[in-house]
């Protein structure tokens, strides 16, 4: 029996806060993991998981082998309101032979169940049979010996993967606290039966594990018996306290009990402190070896990667072998049928001289005569041979004089267009730099005019009068300071000269400049207007309203929304774009495309009911909410009254970012709202997918970021130097790990971090450590070319946990290995390294620094991975949408 004792532990009865902490910690991760649907919870314990996911809203089936500890679950659902415990049900069964029909549940949970059965593979069979396709499987076991009287067999961390695998794709596994946590999905087709095996390392550690926890029982058994030494010494001494000290032959007998006693006490002291040093010692070992298992694995698992190439090239090589071997087969029977000819050629010519022989006595003389003649034709070819080969020695002279000079004019070429190529990559950096400078100009310029526009109101103020009245007051006859004229330019300061302070009579006050007026509604919506005629006559079949947060669509930025944005504009789809800006009175962006049309955040809301209700010649129309603004809450059931598929296209974790001080803006009820009511929810990673379900209570599709093709590359093949490291993106200290990337330059001093990007801190950094500021695509190509690896060093948790990083794709395109902390979404991504850890993300530093990525492989995947691809996952979602119908109160709204 395992009385288990979950409910007291997770409520913090009778329990201390260390366990109660690591107990909710465990519980919680495996809620956050467990999908929407139909739940079993087997091995459910007190029914303490079942009942935290049946008050999440799902439904659940508990079961356990011990009726006791069902009978507490039911108990305790039958306490709770009556909508969840109508969706809980606990029963008694085995795990092994379990009474549901077959894929009958969305996902199961087997939580600290595996270490106590006796074959976890028939466990894990019923498991398979009852998830349906696709089902979600979360596990947790001890990590490593964690003596119990239930415990059949220790579990680490390649154990339980080689368990779970035959049946089971391990989709994550990691260590919380004292135990392993891993998620994995069903596979359709069983690749073996699951056997429990530990590796020859894991073997070895659980022995010495054994061994240390044999000592550590030791200890605490010498450690018990001192104690109860002590009780009776206690016990001794208070027995001839009670006697008063009587000198008798009783109390002498007494004293002598007593002092033997003390001895033993005073020598299990000793022991007993040595054995306390030696359990810390041996509890130090025992931590110290667990850690070197981790890294062992880690290493263990590279080279098991490493086999699996060797083996793939072993194969290539065995199938190269045979076909050598068909050609040589080929080849020898070619040689037999040519070896078959020559021998009945011989025998033609022997025939033949045989024939010869028998006529060669009457026609001797005839034979000299015509042997004389064949030896004079036979010195006339001889003759005409040498002619031939002076003449070949002639023309191979001169063929070889032509190839040097044609060598020589190639290498005077290659030359050239070195040099060519060089010029015009200067002129894209020029042009770059001068884009850049003409860019900060322009943002130098604005920040002028507001000062200047700040100077004017204050000089135009009530409190500046009253200023200059008071001045004039304690000072006359200095005159009044003038309001400086707009100029393209400040005029140069005069040379400092005495001035002597006569009256004079006040300027007159200069002319307020006007401020910039706010753009007019009527312009946008002119402009409107003639956009919809243009989308109506518009050759593509969708029309999409993008309701973006970020900045107008420009060729310097690419973010997801503009990227999406260019893909629909190359397909002749024509585009509303909602984008951010931070005054009313900054004139309306430019762009070349007549089917893109951008309006303000400040605007938008008063053009919705026109776009929304426009008409586009029967095009599908697309609504992009690519974050949960408060207008597009407000607009989402207008929309679908107009017939217009909508989409959350979750591209960030923005409750994170308000965490953090971003996303300021955030509302919770927002997201939920749009999470429950869109037709069509997406997100960039599987978990930020899984939270949106946990938000919406329904199924949330992956959608990816993706790799622009038309992102440069270098002009010059790639000469990377193993001591170059680069990084380009976003440098605030927000998400970006300063603290491990300046651990790495000091661990890898020889090394040099290269880092452009901007909104970089304020930071003492090393020798080793350059920021290179913001720079262009163009740029950023030339520059990697020198770089051995790509790095992305963001701060591990919920924010990164959420990401897809755009750059991990343009790492690769720009044929670069990547080394990243830790990004779920980004594990099975070839070229891509993800560490889990500071410590694991400098150690494998060097090791991607090294390698050399499969640049096939990676530009397979990326051809799969574009951003015309994501825009046909969108066209195929909103089709399933147009067939299927909305669902709920939406059907209410369904266009006729």
């Amino acid at each position: 029996m395992n009385h288990d004792r979950v409910h007291c532990a997770y409520n913090g009865i009778d329990v201390d806060p260390e366990t109660q902490a690591l107990t909710r910690n465990r519980l919680h991760w495996l809620l956050d993991h467990l999908p929407s649907g139909r739940i079993l919870d087997l091995g459910c314990s007190q029914g303490t998981l079942s009942v935290l996911a049946a008050r999440r809203g799902e439904r659940v089936a508990g079961v356990d082998i011990e009726e006791e500890a069902v009978a507490f679950a039911a108990r305790l659902a039958a306490e709770l309101p009556p909508d969840v415990a109508a969706r809980l049900a606990f029963l008694r069964g085995d795990g092994e032979r379990l009474g549901f029909p077959d894929g009958c549940f969305d996902a199961a949970v087997a939580g600290e169940l595996l270490e106590h059965v006796n074959d976890p593979g028939a466990v894990l069979g019923e498991l398979h049979r009852v998830l349906a396709p696709g089902g979600t499987l979360l596990v947790s076991v001890p990590h490593g010996l964690m003596p119990h009287h239930d415990h059949r067999r220790t579990f680490y961390r390649a154990g339980l993967r080689s368990l779970l695998a035959p049946l089971f794709d391990v989709r994550e596994l990691t260590v919380l606290d004292r135990h392993m946590t891993a998620v994995a999905v069903r596979r359709k087709t069983p690749r073996g039966t699951p056997a429990f095996v530990l590796s020859p390392e894991e073997t070895d550690f659980l022995r010495r594990e054994e061994r240390l926890e044999q000592q550590a029982q030791t200890l605490r058994d010498k450690l018990e018996r001192a104690n109860r030494l002590y009780r009776d010494v206690t016990a001794v001494n208070a027995e001839l306290k009670a006697r008063g000290g009587d000198g008798g032959a009783a109390g002498q007998d007494v004293l002598d009990r007593l002092s033997a006693l003390q001895e033993s006490v005073s020598l299990l002291s000793g022991r007993t402190s040595a054995g306390a040093d030696e359990l810390g010692a041996v509890t130090e070992e025992r931590d110290r070896l667990r850690a070197d298992l981790r890294a062992a694995e880690t290493e263990i698992g590279l080279l098991r990667e490493a086999a699996g190439a060797a083996e793939d090239e072993r194969q290539r090589l065995l199938e190269s072998i045979r076909e050598l071997s068909t050609g040589l087969a080929a080849v020898r029977d070619t040689a037999d049928a040519v070896a078959a000819q020559r021998d009945e050629l011989r025998a033609v010519v022997r025939a033949q001289a045989e024939e010869l022989r028998t006529a060669g006595a009457a026609r001797d003389e005839d034979l000299g005569t015509a042997e004389a003649r064949h030896e004079q034709v036979l010195r006339g070819l001889h003759a005409r041979i040498a002619d031939l080969e002076e003449e070949a020695r002639t023309e191979r002279a001169g063929l070889e004089r032509l190839r040097t000079i044609y060598n020589g004019e190639r290498h005077r070429h290659d030359l050239t267009q070195q040099r060519l190529s060089k010029l015009l990559g200067t002129e894209a950096k020029v042009r770059q730099e001068n884009e850049r400078l003409k860019e900060k100009l322009e943002a130098v310029t604005g920040r002028l005019s507001d000062y200047r526009e700040q100077v004017t109101r204050i000089r135009s103020s009530r409190a500046w009068r009253v200023l200059s009245v008071y001045r004039q007051l304690r000072h006359p006859g200095r005159p009044e300071p003038a309001q400086p004229e707009r100029r393209d330019a400040l005029p140069a300061p005069s040379p400092a000269r005495t001035v002597v302070p006569v009256p004079v009579a006040a300027p007159a006050a200069a002319p307020k400049p006007a401020a910039p007026a706010p753009t007019s509604l009527e312009e946008v919506r002119s402009g409107l207007r003639e956009w919809i005629e243009r989308a109506r006559d518009a050759d593509g079949d969708e029309v999409v309203l993008m309701f973006s947060g970020t900045t107008y669509v420009q060729e310097a930025r690419g973010n997801r929304p503009i990227r999406l944005t260019r893909v629909y504009l190359g397909r002749d789809c024509p585009v509303f774009f909602n984008y951010y800006r931070w005054r009313d009175t900054e004139p309306l962006p430019e762009h070349p495309d007549p089917l893109l049309f951008q309006s303000p955040i400040d605007i938008t809301p008063r053009l919705l009911d026109e776009v929304l209700g426009a008409d586009y010649g029967g095009k599908r129309k697309l609504l992009f909410a690519s974050f949960p603004h408060e207008a597009m809450v407000r607009t989402l059931t207008h929309a679908a009254s107009h017939g217009w598929v909508t989409i959350y296209d979750a591209r960030d974790d923005w409750e994170e970012f308000s965490k953090i001080g971003m996303a300021k803006w955030y509302h919770p009820g927002y997201e939920r709202y749009l999470v429950a009511h869109a037709d069509v929810v997406t997100a960039v990673s599987a978990p930020l997918a899984r939270k949106m379900e946990t938000l919406g209570g329904r199924s949330v599709s992956v959608n990816a970021n993706a790799l622009d093709p038309g992102f440069p590359t270098p002009s010059a093949p790639r000469r990377p130097d193993a001591a170059r490291i680069g990084y380009f993106g976003h440098l605030t200290d927000k998400w970006f790990d300063w603290d491990l990337v300046l651990r790495a330059a000091r661990t890898y001093p020889h090394y040099t971090f290269e880092l452009a990007g901007h909104q970089n801190p304020d930071l003492r950094l090393p020798d080793n450590v350059r920021l290179l500021g913001l720079l262009g695509h163009r740029e950023l190509a030339e520059l990697s070319a020198g770089w051995a690896l790509a790095l992305i060093p963001f701060k591990n948790g919920a924010l990164a946990d959420a990401v897809d990083p755009i750059k991990v794709y343009e790492y690769l395109h720009l044929g670069l290995p990547v080394l990243t902390t830790y990004f779920p979404q980004c594990a099975d991504y070839p070229g891509v390294r993800v560490t889990e850890s500071a410590a694991e993300f400098v150690a494998a530093l060097p090791e991607v620094a090294g390698s050399d990525p499969d640049l096939g492989e990676i530009r397979s995947w990326l051809d799969r991975n574009t951003w015309e691809c994501r825009v046909d996952a969108y066209s195929e979602l909103a089709e399933q949408v147009v067939r299927k119908g909305r669902e709920g109160l939406l059907t209410l709204l369904e266009c006729r």
